[in-house]
């Protein structure tokens, strides 16, 4: 699963990893944080026709709900499942994003945490859904998911993962036209090399956010 990662590199138009033509100014304002946690505002990509980075509340409030609250259980969708259940089905054949992380945090079954990488130190784009709440008939709130699949690499911390695609699926993923049958093959993509180490617990406090929960324990 994933329900702590650090998203601290900021997102700039035409860098190479991303290639994003747009950058809202609510992205760039948005403070680095090295312990985002459900519910907060986290940076994602989104490509209804340009390639453009938002801010979304982390915990999918699907279009029908009566509550925003009910988004704190939807943080993460299940690869098996996203296809049937009707809070991610729609957004999956349309509204695809990557979410922007630069690694994760994982606990194993002792309770230590383990901060996760990519081996070749590229920032992570993690295999996401978006879609729009309205609270108001003047408002609307965006709101995103992660999608979680069986663990591969790091079966010993945990038996699920999130999907971390590869810069090369960045574009068939965000693309509204391609169909939910490509979108499950992209999630069935292996995912790129990733490495960990252990950190300090403290990260498990929503309230601790400082570079040094990255550092080895």
């Amino acid at each position: 699963m994933c329900g702590r990662y650090a998203s601290f590199t900021p997102l700039e138009v035409g860098e190479p990893l991303f290639e994003l033509d747009v950058v809202t100014e609510e992205v760039k304002q948005r403070r680095p944080s090295w312990n985002v946690a459900p519910t907060t505002m986290v940076p994602i990509i989104v490509q209804p026709e340009a390639r453009e980075a938002h801010l979304a509340r982390w915990g999918l409030i699907p279009p029908w709900a009566k509550d925003p609250q009910v988004g704190a259980k939807m943080i993460n969708a299940r690869a098996e499942t996203v296809a049937e259940k009707r809070s991610f089905a729609p957004s999956l054949k349309s509204r695809r994003c990557l979410v922007v992380a630069d690694g994760y945090y994982e606990w194993e079954d002792k309770g230590k945490p383990h901060y996760i990488y990519r081996a070749d130190g590229q920032r992570i784009g993690f295999a996401g859904l978006y879609t729009w709440w309205r609270p108001a008939p003047d408002s609307w709130q965006l709101s995103t998911t992660i999608i979680t699949r069986a663990a591969d690499q790091l079966a010993e911390l945990h038996h699920r993962e999130p999907v971390i695609l590869n810069p090369g699926d960045f574009s068939g993923w965000l693309d509204p036209s391609s169909g939910t049958d490509d979108a499950l093959s992209i999630l069935n993509s292996p995912a790129p090399s990733l490495e960990h180490y252990l950190v300090n617990p403290q990260v498990g406090r929503v309230g601790v956010d400082s570079e040094a929960n990255i550092e080895p324990a």
